[in-house]
């Protein structure tokens, strides 16, 4: 349930934005790890930025898709576009500082994956800096003898 309602609050925010675009003076800060599977960046991006990379998508930013594993969006590096793709296993930080609000994600190493080829996430607490594993508040599947 908190891994779905913390990713469903990034979600929920990037579907607006692809909707109707920013309002007032929101932005979104979004930092993802670049070497994460899945990640689809630049290979100069790639080089520049071997572990992680923020992107802002402010006032220059097109073709924003959303989907449940990872969002999509085109942005301009070096005065070309790029279309990059960022599994939402891969997020590090989203922030929205016209708000104050921010959501730091910490990618579990070597953890089995939610989905496929997306990394097990935890969340690291902003007011007690401790890190919970999502995975422990999923349902585990019930087995023969157990009930649903």
């Amino acid at each position: 349930m908190i891994d779905q309602a913390l990713l469903g609050v990034v979600k929920q925010s990037l579907k607006q934005v692809a909707n109707a675009g920013l309002t007032d003076e929101h932005h979104f800060y979004i930092t993802f790890k670049t070497d994460a599977r899945g990640v689809v960046i630049p290979d100069f991006l790639k080089a520049q930025y071997p572990s992680a990379l923020t992107i802002v998508l402010q006032h220059e930013f097109s073709n924003l898709s959303v989907s449940d594993y990872e969002f999509g969006v085109s942005l301009s590096f070096n005065n070309h576009l790029y279309h990059i793709i960022v599994p939402f296993g891969a997020l590090l930080e989203f922030n929205d500082p016209s708000v104050n609000f921010k959501l730091n994600f910490t990618p579990v190493e070597g953890a089995l994956a939610l989905h496929d080829d997306q990394p097990e996430l935890a969340v690291k607490s902003a007011d007690t800096g401790n890190i919970i594993s999502l995975t422990d508040f999923l349902k585990k599947p019930s087995g023969p003898d157990e009930a649903a």
